[in-house]
């Protein structure tokens, strides 16, 4: 009877506190109340368990203690926004084409000075305060009430409503509008009010592309089932999607070029970061989609989505499986009698990106020739960034000298892209500088079509933005979560050679939720040329109805929806959860 209780009691001393882990579970509190954990409770509740579990102070003891720390780190890890382990086992090639500056440079932006000094006076006082208080009762009490509650943050809890849209607020491109005003006239933004005397009286008012809502519906409360049948009910919906082409043109139609330019790293978030909301090029298009979403924050897939314009959207899976034939934007064009033509401002190696688009775009044509253009620009991985207005240019004097009737030109500009730098500096080129820059050329250049009367439809649509200013999942410049900031981009589209060019039309501007197959949609209803012989052109039916489509980007293991009004993330299939505001 005595050994029982002996042996009993012996076993108890086997129990001990977290020791110096309570620091790590209170550094992981802090950072989670700042929003800057995705806290998976379960894991963290199985890791303190196999701290606590009582082992005698033997060579298991030893084992366990040593086995803690790497279990620690993966854990911590896990826990952060950081790009999951699988993107970085795909992704992490790339990072050897990256320049050595470049490399310093993420290194030294990833560095949080404010959570460095916030981590140093969690320690002092940790320190402090372990003299007398049992802090490991609080810690297991905490984790267990993370646990209970299913909260991954403590100041907002299960899927609340905090959204990611704040950005939207603050740009004059993207105005919300409320239900209440909904039927009334819209005033036209800030962004593209024409830079124009004020004797010049514009004719051609806003119209907003239509007063339908998206597919599917979004009227039951959220919750993680809710989310995931949504979720597929859109993706189903998309499935059934495409645009319809003419078999052929019409015998009177008019011949002319479009140029679809692709531009990396040009968000509405971007253009409200650095001032260019107010810049002349919003004024100049004919239609600007202020509500468009490229659903992918990186080049490849975003470029690949592009060039599969004519379908629904698709899983990020799917766009490296063959695409069906009415799907390719490009080709639909050449079945009409448009040659396909292919120009890069790069050499398209980084990421296999014209590979890419090559075969899964089906783009096999021969690329722009490169040979004598200056670059004043160089990339991140050290290669050269030609120049883009000689680029275009040169597209432009090709064409001078052709006697095809019709093109269709994939352009794709990467000169804002994060990491380039001036030809013989060390650091980032200045952003706003590069854009204000790139702008000013297209601009100049979509005059210059006009001046000299070549009937051209310019469609610009970024790829994604540069996240300028970073959120709390990810820092600046970071991408691999594809938020709202990241994937809404300015995409816009104009005719040049049209009639009466002189007199100012303002541009219409589409404010629904859209997509690329709403740029196919209004490409498929320009095909025959008309526009360009119209004296007086019905811009209101040019744009009716076009095709909207919900709020949903994806990357390789992370999706982002909007539902209600609200952004939730969903990362390595695992719980949904309110996107950090």
């Amino acid at each position: 009877m005595n050994k029982s209780k002996t042996t009993q009691f012996d076993f108890l001393h086997y129990w001990h506190g977290l020791g110096a882990w309570n620091f790590y579970f209170l550094l992981k509190f802090v950072l989670l109340w700042y929003g800057y954990l995705n806290f998976d409770a379960f894991s963290n509740l199985l890791f303190l368990a196999f701290l606590l579990f009582p082992l005698p102070k033997n060579s298991w003891h030893k084992i366990r203690n040593w086995a803690a720390i790497p279990i620690g780190i993966i854990l911590f890890y896990h826990d952060t926004w950081l790009p999951s382990f699988s993107t970085v086992i795909s992704q992490g090639g790339q990072l050897k084409q990256f320049s050595f500056d470049y490399l310093i440079e993420l290194t030294v932006n990833f560095i949080n000075i404010k959570m460095i000094g916030v981590a140093f006076i969690l320690l002092v006082g940790y320190l402090f305060i372990e003299q007398w208080v049992r802090v490991s009762v609080f810690i297991i009490a905490g984790v267990l009430w993370l646990n209970m509650g299913g909260f991954t943050h403590f100041s907002q809890g299960v899927l609340p409503s905090v959204s990611a849209n704040t950005f939207m607020q603050q740009s004059n491109i993207n105005t919300e509008k409320s239900t209440a005003a909904a039927n009334e006239p819209e005033a036209l933004p800030a962004s593209v009010e024409p830079q124009v005397s004020p004797e010049v009286v514009p004719i051609k008012e806003v119209q907003t592309a239509s007063t339908h809502t998206v597919y599917p519906p979004q009227k039951q409360k959220v919750n993680n089932k809710v989310l995931d049948d949504w979720l597929t009910q859109f993706y189903d919906y998309e499935k059934k999607r495409t645009t319809p082409f003419p078999t052929q043109l019409t015998a009177n139609a008019q011949p002319f070029d479009i140029l679809i330019i692709n531009i990396c790293s040009l968000s509405t978030a971007d253009v409200a970061a650095v001032g260019l909301q107010e810049h002349p090029i919003w004024g100049n298009f004919d239609v600007l989609f202020s509500h468009f979403n490229t659903v992918s924050s990186y080049s490849g897939p975003a470029s690949l989505r592009l060039l599969r314009a004519s379908c629904g959207q698709t899983h990020h899976s799917a766009l490296y499986d063959p695409a069906d034939t009415q799907c390719l934007l490009m080709d639909n064009l050449s079945s009409l009698g448009f040659t396909k033509k292919l120009v890069l401002d790069h050499n398209g190696k980084f990421g296999h990106y014209l590979k890419e688009i090559q075969q899964l775009g089906n783009l096999n044509i021969a690329l722009q020739d490169q040979e004598n253009l200056s670059h004043q620009i160089t990339a991140f991985d050290g290669t050269k960034i030609y120049n883009d207005k000689e680029t275009l240019q040169r597209w432009l004097k090709a064409r001078e000298q052709s006697n095809e009737n019709r093109t269709v030109t994939f352009v794709n500009l990467v000169s804002l892209h994060d990491g380039n730098r001036y030809v013989g500096e060390n650091s980032t080129a200045d952003y706003g500088k590069r854009a204000s820059t790139l702008l000013d050329n297209l601009d100049s250049f979509m005059n210059e079509l006009d001046k000299k009367g070549r009937k051209v439809m310019v469609v610009i649509v970024p790829e994604h933005g540069a996240a300028l200013q970073g959120d709390k999942t990810q820092m600046s410049g970071l991408r691999d979560i594809p938020s709202q900031s990241i994937t809404t981009v300015p995409a816009g589209i104009r005719f040049t050679g049209i009639k009466d060019r002189a007199q100012f039309y303002p541009p219409v501007i589409v404010d629904e939720p859209s997509s690329y197959l709403a740029i196919s949609e209004f490409i498929s209803r320009n095909v025959n040329g008309d526009v360009f012989n119209q004296s007086v052109i019905d811009w209101d039916a040019l744009v009716r109805e076009l095709p909207q489509t919900a709020n949903v980007a994806e990357n390789q293991a992370t999706v982002v929806v909007d539902y209600q009004g609200n952004s939730y993330i969903k990362l390595n299939e695992g719980e949904w959860i309110n996107y950090p505001n």
